[in-house]
């Protein structure tokens, strides 16, 4: 039974970003049409899908680290490390070899939930949807990207830590945690350059540059987990 739950984690992760990527974005888009009934705003006031789909693609970011870091976690709970660098003794083929099916994962997840979320925060705003200034396919686009970058970033840092809580703790903290800090600090950090990228805001730098932020942060916790993993023992 315990195998069984352990091989079912990853899919359950996977699920759950889904689920609360549409629960999160559906609830923020009912909140701002009822907002106009309460007289919270004016009732004919519209607001961008995308406006609810960031911070729901934000807490998605969080299932979706679980699911990331066990791709490398996973093996240094089991010992099975060992077994892995005894069949690939080229350490850093094998962190690539993990760092690549996550990009590829968040790719394909990342496209999903920014597809399914923008429609359920369309849906949800029914007519107060204000008219979008780019192309949803573009946002979809933007959402895999901000996840086969989280991936990575997420991969590495289990590299690092090795632990799964650990992992999990320094992935959440670091994908929506730093969004406590003061706005100026935290669009340097990859929770505030995610909200700034996937919701196309030039309000502090122009959007691209959250992708660059994130990228930057995703390279350099790669670089300290490869000299790591090659200078340390499994």
């Amino acid at each position: 039974m315990g195998k069984d739950v352990v091989g079912a984690f990853p899919v359950l992760c996977l699920l759950g970003t889904v689920l609360l990527v549409l629960i999160t974005a559906t609830s923020l888009g009912n909140d701002f049409v009822h907002g106009g009934d309460l007289g919270e705003h004016p009732a004919d006031a519209v607001m961008p899908a995308v406006h609810a789909l960031g911070p729901a693609i934000q807490f998605g970011l969080v299932t979706f680290a679980a699911f990331a870091m066990m791709l490398i976690t996973s093996e240094y709970s089991t010992g099975s490390i060992r077994s892995t660098l005894l069949a690939e003794p080229r350490r850093q083929v094998v962190l690539a070899s993990k760092a690549l099916v996550g990009f590829v994962a968040g790719l394909v997840v990342g496209a999903a939930v920014g597809a399914l979320g923008l429609a359920a925060s369309e849906l949800a705003l029914q007519g107060h949807a204000a008219a979008a200034t780019e192309n949803p396919a573009v946002t979809v686009v933007r959402v895999a990207g901000l996840f086969a970058l989280a991936a990575v970033l997420v991969v590495a840092l289990g590299a690092i830590i090795r632990s799964a809580v650990g992992t999990l703790a320094a992935g959440v903290v670091l994908l929506v945690g730093t969004l406590a800090l003061p706005a100026t600090v935290s669009v340097w950090t990859p929770a505030g350059a995610a909200g700034e990228f996937v919701e196309a805001s030039d309000a502090s730098y122009p959007s691209i540059v959250g992708l660059g932020v994130i990228a930057l942060w995703a390279a350099a916790a790669y670089a300290v987990a490869g000299w790591l993993f090659h200078r340390r023992d499994a």
